[in-house]
């Protein structure tokens, strides 16, 4: 059976929209910067499908200018092993940098024991870790979050979803898939499972509670999904709202 979210492009026309797009992200990225007076980008990599595509793109816009960090907090030899596969397709290091002691800490003073809000705080150091490295390089933030992530508001609130650019937030996670298999992302980070990975056996579409591809075959067409699927779209949408507006203010004096 065909593989409805991992796109891969395969005739001429394909991948020719595909090339094109990942030039379009390009010069996108490289007009950001250079309007910002920025001096490059900084990426945090997960080993994941999104943040290894960017990764290859943004060394296409900044063959110098780029930052790559792999925050880790506990011993996972498996993403790691994903991270040691994409260094060999890139031209940039990727730094790691172990925040195990300085997450536990968080946790345990703070006496955060609900997973969803450990999950919260992870995120939430990486990204804090990330600005602290941007600010010093001159930098700015990257987010991977695809426009399927986006759209349901699968991203945490001020960590991965806070950032300066989101060069994918308007491209569905098939397309993401597309433009990995174009760019040689290895084989490995294509077939895992979307994770955030954020605790141990989290994975997206169980998180969900529905697959990316069911999702995009909803965009599609609505009437090609089943009711119970259209209700928990909506609903997830409306509910993550506020994750995509700004900040309310309150009212002015007069």
């Amino acid at each position: 059976m065909e593989d409805l979210l991992r796109k891969v492009p395969k005739t001429k026309k394909e991948l020719k929209i595909y090339s094109v797009l990942i030039n379009k992200i390009v010069s996108w990225l490289k007009q950001k910067i250079n309007s910002s007076n920025s001096k490059g980008i900084t990426l945090g990599i997960s080993g994941g499908i999104d943040s290894s595509t960017l990764a290859l793109i943004s060394e296409l816009a900044f063959p110098n200018g780029c930052k790559f960090y792999y925050l880790k907090t506990e011993n996972d030899s498996y993403t790691e092993s994903h991270i040691k596969l994409l260094q060999l397709k890139l031209k940039t290091k990727i730094e790691i940098i172990n925040l195990s002691s300085c997450f536990k800490k968080i946790v345990k003073i703070a006496n955060i024991i609900n997973q969803g809000s450990i999950a919260n705080t992870k995120s939430r150091l990486f990204m804090t870790t990330l600005y602290g490295l941007a600010f010093q390089n001159k930098n700015l933030v990257l987010g991977t979050d695809n426009f399927d992530e986006y759209y349901l508001g699968y991203f945490t609130k001020y960590g991965d979803g806070g950032c300066d650019l989101l060069p994918f937030a308007n491209i569905k996670k098939s397309d993401v898939y597309a433009m990995a298999s174009l760019l040689g992302v290895p084989q490995e980070i294509i077939d895992k499972k979307p994770s955030a990975t954020l605790y141990k056996n989290q994975y997206d579409e169980e998180e969900l509670g529905f697959k990316y591809s069911d999702f995009e075959k909803y965009l599609l067409d609505p009437t090609s999904v089943s009711e119970e699927l259209i209700k928990k779209i909506k609903n997830i949408h409306k509910q993550t709202e506020h994750k995509r507006k700004a900040i309310p203010k309150g009212p002015k004096l007069k």
